[in-house]
């Protein structure tokens, strides 16, 4: 495909051309990406697994007595259990340390944030539309995005947000550091700011896995693809960002094999 032939705005397909589409696919995650992930969802199952049942006073517990109960026999003690949590912690903030250090440019990098995080204009109307949509009082088409639509950036700026307070509040309770006041708000904070969380995470998770609309962005984070189609019917500024870099390198290697071709 020729840059000049590149759509500037998604264009209706005709059924051979979705159809084409969809057999092709698109790289979006690369296994770094992919397994640190996985690694996150993991760690906070057992955390929120533990966590919820490490909270046993009775004005503020948030599960019932049975679950405490199965969590007390798989660990033996509540102490046993608080070890566990504070390991799974720790090891979370040194591999999240490790990243920042080794993948920093690759992962963390101004224009990397950039498009993690930043909401565009396209962006800010998405989020209206897509709510009318969900509430069924418009039609209009969803405006073109980036590799992350709006609702997956705003919840990046949820997690990036939190992150750092899960991780101190949680230094601050588990070594008992700056005396009693510190504990003291470590231990609201803490709890404020994993309920954040969880509560962008269940709408993750939905869209994610359930929605089915969004079903290739979950499996892409199995296979690290998702196929043209989807990449181009929901991100269309990123697709276009790809079929333009295709088309550019394209040039290049037919310009440079034809200079080798005339070489004497």
């Amino acid at each position: 495909m020729k840059t000049d032939t590149i759509p500037l705005e998604p264009v209706p397909l005709s059924a051979d051309q979705a159809e084409e589409m969809l057999q092709r696919q698109i790289k979006k995650h690369y296994l770094t990406s992919i397994l640190l992930h996985w690694f996150n969802a993991f760690v906070w199952l057992f955390e929120l697994l533990t966590g919820a049942a490490l909270i046993t006073s009775p004005y503020f517990r948030i599960t019932p007595e049975w679950y405490l109960t199965i969590a007390q026999d798989v660990f033996g003690t509540r102490a046993s259990m608080l070890r566990f949590h504070v390991a799974v912690g720790i090891t979370w903030l040194v591999v999240f340390v490790v990243y920042g250090i080794f993948g920093f440019r690759a992962y963390l990098g101004w224009e990397v944030l950039q498009s993690k995080l930043f909401l565009d204009a396209d962006d800010r109307r998405w989020l209206v539309v897509r709510t009318l949509r969900i509430l069924g009082r418009s039609r209009e088409p969803l405006p073109p995005q980036g590799i992350y639509n709006a609702g997956q950036k705003m919840f990046a700026q949820l997690v990036f947000a939190m992150t750092p307070v899960i991780l101190v509040t949680g230094l601050i309770m588990a070594f008992r550091l700056f005396g009693a006041w510190a504990i003291g708000w470590a231990v609201v904070l803490h709890f404020v700011a994993v309920t954040s969380v969880v509560a962008g995470l269940m709408v993750h998770v939905y869209m994610g896995a359930v929605f089915p609309e969004e079903k290739p962005a979950f499996f892409s984070m199995i296979t690290g693809t998702v196929n043209e189609l989807f990449a181009y019917s929901h991100h269309f500024k990123w697709w276009r960002t790809v079929k333009q870099e295709e088309a550019e390198w394209e040039a290049a290697h037919n310009g440079q094999a034809h200079a080798d071709g005339a070489t004497p």
